[in-house]
Parts: structure tokens; sequence; C-alpha cells
């Protein structure tokens, strides 16, 4: 355990949250972090309801690290994490929403990574193919977009399961805000690695609480907005960093995979529930991805799984 005896020291780690209209899951959220083996952090939460009344509940855990504003306005997700990233002091940050939740010693086993390889940009827990568990990668800033971005290197990546350098992030901009949060997250990740190279343990530290109300579901137009803009970032981050043309490649195929897996969740979905208007609208924002240049290749991947989906479709319900 780290001494907090020093109140106005700043945290080794910052979580930085959003949260919007979920007591519950925020309750139970504070709750796991708290139960962090390595305590020197702060919990900063942005609530995005301005008419909150959340601080009676915060009160309750008693306990200084948490630090919980709201919102004057819905500022919409992106911008939310953002105004939470402003107010911490951590050296580092995770970026946090209020249903991922961390194991016990996350921060511990990150603290070890830090001391061990100094000096880099990002420090995560993702699950890398054909590695051994807990191995241990230092990856140089110019492969960052070709061995994190490739899911055929590390099929599982989320912001909650990696700890940022804030300096680093703030230098970035924050999280990208290019008007959908689809893929802000990985954005971050892929950028920052650039910029020191990073060290990744083969483990996922957090995982996502899948639900019912996710915004995900019901927003299609974000998934069109967020493919595009996601594109024309990263490209635009690539070329004006120098690093070299597989990560554009890695790029495309990173959008080829999450779209495509993120299609088939949503028509899984709605074809389980019957939602006829759902599925139609699924068509609509499909043809429209399919539209950029760029997600051309990724046509024979996804009618070679909307075949299998096809012939196996009676038996979901089943």
């Amino acid at each position: 355990m780290t001494d907090l005896s020093q109140k106005n020291q700043s945290p080794w780690v910052s979580f930085c949250m959003s949260t919007y209209k979920r007591p519950a899951l925020l309750r139970e959220q504070i709750q796991v972090i708290l139960q962090q083996t390595f305590s020197d952090f702060e919990i900063v939460i942005s609530d995005n309801d301005p008419e909150s009344e959340l601080a009676t509940m915060i009160n309750e855990f008693n306990d200084s690290r948490i630090r919980y504003a709201v919102n004057e306005v819905n500022l919409g997700m992106v911008k939310s994490f953002n105004r939470s990233l402003q107010r911490a002091r951590g050296e580092f940050v995770v970026m946090i929403t209020d249903d991922d939740p961390v194991v016990s010693d996350f921060l511990a086993e990150m603290r070890k990574l830090v001391l061990l390889h100094p000096s880099y940009s990002v420090y995560a827990g993702f699950l890398r193919a054909k590695k051994s568990p807990n191995q241990v990668e230092v990856i140089h800033r110019d492969d960052v977009f070709e061995e994190i971005l490739n899911m055929k290197k590390t099929t599982s990546i989320l912001w909650s399961s990696c700890i940022i350098k804030r300096e680093v992030v703030l230098r970035l901009g924050g999280m990208p805000d290019y008007g959908s949060p689809h893929l802000a997250d990985h954005a971050l990740i892929a950028m920052a690695g650039s910029v020191n190279g990073m060290v990744v343990c083969n483990k996922m530290f957090s995982h996502i609480v899948k639900h019912n109300d996710n915004f995900s579901k019901f927003n299609f137009n974000f998934y069109v907005i967020g493919c595009e803009q996601f594109y024309n970032l990263m490209t635009s981050f690539i070329k004006e960093s120098n690093l070299n043309q597989n990560a554009n490649q890695a790029v495309i195929k990173h959008l080829s995979i999450w779209f495509i897996v993120s299609y088939f969740d949503l028509k899984k979905f709605y074809f389980k529930n019957d939602n006829v208007k759902k599925l139609e609208e699924l068509e609509v924002f499909r043809k429209e991805v399919f539209s950029f240049k760029f997600m051309r290749k990724a046509k024979w991947r996804f009618y070679r799984k909307y075949l299998i989906f096809t012939l196996k479709k009676y038996l979901i319900k089943a």
C-alpha cells in the first residue's frame, strides 16, 4: 500500500470517468475501483446529468480520493471524458466508464511495468495472439499501429485496461472528439503509444459489461461517423508522425474487423427481438459504411460472414 497521508501530493493515477443517469452502475464501479491493492490514485467523475442528485451517494463513500463534478449541460461522452481529464492530477490516467470493472491488482501490476520499463507513454494489459500468458513486450513507437490495431496480433484492447501518461494525452488534445464515441478509445491508445512506445502484458485487467441499454445499440449513425472520422484522424496522424505505411494498413484492417463484428452483434440482437424496423435501419447504415473507399476491401469478409449468419439465423432463436 502507498502512504496517502500527504493529501496535497498528486496521485500516481487518475481514473477519469464519465457517467450519465446510471447510479447503480456508478456506485458499483466506485466500489470496485476502491478495492485496488495499490492505493495511490484518485477517481475523477464527470456527471453528464445537470440535474443529478448523486452527490449524496458519492459522499457516503467518505473517501477524499473521489472527486465528483456535475456538468452544467450534457456534454456528450467524449467531451465529458475530457472534462474529467482536465481536472485530473495523476502522472498517469485511466479512461474508464461506469461499466468497465477492473481487477483489484490492476494498478499494482501496471506499477511493476513502469518500474521495470520507465519512460513509455502507455502501459497496458491486452490480449496478444501467439504470446504466453502474462508475457511482457516492449513495443517501439513505430510499431504500435501494426502491433496494437492489427486484431490478428492484438485480439482485445480496452482503455480501462491500460494507463497512459497524462502529459501525453493532454498534448494530443485529450480523447479525440470527431462526432462519435466509437473507436475514440482505440485512437487515443494508438496515438499515445506512438509518442514514446508502450509496454504490454498479455492479460486483460478489465472487461465491458454488456446490457440492453448500451448506447451503441440504438445510435447507428455514430458507427458511420466513427468509421469515417477514425480513418481520417489516424491516417493524418500517421503522416504527421512519419510512421511507416504498415500503420495505414493496420487502420484499415482494424476498421474492417471492428465494423463486421459490430454489425453482426447488432443484427443478432435485433433478430432475436424481432425488431424489423431496426434491422432495416441496420442495412442502411451498413451500405453507408461500405460506400467509403477504404472499406471496400472488407466486403468479401463481410459477405462470407453474412452467408454463414443467414444459414444459422433460425438457430439463434432456439
